[in-house]
Order: structure tokens, then sequence, then C-alpha cells
């Protein structure tokens, strides 16, 4: 069974003072559906004593929580800095990285990219254009519509990356890294409900 680290959003108790991590309950049953085990990192701990000794096979970076060059506050500050951190200790270790919404624009953010903000990307479907050139064209092209929640996207990303897929209008909805194990989307296949076996598949075959 593969073991994939996960990363979580932030959040601060309103009622007193607590920061709190979480992750949303469907990433537990979408791990189990592609017969993934998921490895939960917290922040106040080393995440690299978790490669060390767990033998990780991949990282997946969840969504929630604006960057925080666009949306700045502390705990996306704190986020930005831990999610950096693992995207480095990935390359450097030749692990697979897979990001979701957040996720994709993190990777794009360590790459230098450019963001823009953008209208009527929350809580929408949209098709998906998927570039001839990715390397992930089969799996893209079966999937049908997918969901969008951002206020951000990314407005120009390094000659290092291919853009694997836009929405209608063009907006980069998926990038891959040319060199690296390295893919990144801008919807939540964890919100489909029931969930989308191409989904699955796409995140599942990137993994193995």
């Amino acid at each position: 069974m593969k073991k994939i680290a996960i990363t979580q959003r932030l959040t601060q108790n309103d009622t007193y003072f607590e920061e709190r991590e979480m992750l949303d309950t469907a990433w537990g049953r979408l791990f189990e559906q592609i017969d993934f085990l998921p490895i939960v990192l917290p922040y106040e701990c080393d995440f690299k004593n978790y490669f060390d000794s767990l033998e990780i096979d991949g990282i997946l970076l969840s969504g929630g929580n604006d960057l925080n060059s666009l949306n700045p506050n502390e705990l996306s500050q704190k986020r930005d800095a831990f999610e950096l951190k693992i995207i480095k200790y990935a390359i450097e270790n030749s692990i697979p990285l897979f990001g979701v919404c957040r996720g994709m624009q993190i990777i794009a953010k360590y790459f230098n990219a450019s963001f823009e903000q953008v209208n009527n990307q929350v809580n929408i479907k949209h098709k998906l254009k998927v570039n001839e050139k990715s390397k992930y064209f089969d799996k893209l092209t079966k999937i049908k519509t997918v969901n969008s929640f951002h206020n951000y996207a990314i407005k120009d990303i390094c000659d290092e990356f291919i853009i694997s897929a836009t929405n209608e209008k063009n907006m980069i909805k998926a990038i891959e890294h040319k060199k690296h194990k390295i893919f990144a989307q801008m919807w939540h296949s964890e919100r489909v409900v029931p969930f989308d076996k191409n989904e699955l598949n796409l995140i599942k075959e990137f993994f193995i």
C-alpha cells in the first residue's frame, strides 16, 4: 500500500486562542478508494522524521488558505513556510509531489510564478482544455468536468512547466514539471460526490 504524506489547512478558533490543523474527512475516504494510506503531516513536528521513519512514497499538498502573498495573515505565512520546505525536500529527494488548489499555487510560487485575482471561480464547474503534450493527456481527457473553488489564478509560470490544462477561458487549471515528478490541479477531487473515478485514477496512477 502506497503511503502518501498530506498537508493540512490551518485555522484559528474564534472562541479562544488555539491554532488548529484541519483536513476534510473526504480525503480519508478518497485515499481508501484508491488503496493508499494517508500520512498527515503536523506543523509542529519535523516532517523529515516522517520520511526517515515511514518510507513515504509521495506527497500531496491539499487546499485551503490563500497564499500569504495574495492574502497576508499569520496562518498563511506559517503554511507557506512549511510547504515551501516540503517542496524543496521533495525535489531534492525525488519524491513525487501532487498539488490540489492551494497546493498548485504554492508549487507555482516556489518556481516564481505570478498570480492574478479572478472572479466567478468559486463553487462552479467547467470543462478542461487539455494540452496534447501533457504526460497525463489520456487521464485528463477522460475527466468530463471539474469543480472550482478559488479567488486567485496563476498568470504566468516558468518554462520548467507545461500547462497541462486550462478552462474554456484559458485560465490555468493544471500544471506539470518537465523534469521532476510534479503535477498540480486547481480542482478539488475530494469534494466530488460521489468521487469521479477518472479523477481518482489520475491521482492513483501519478503515484504508481
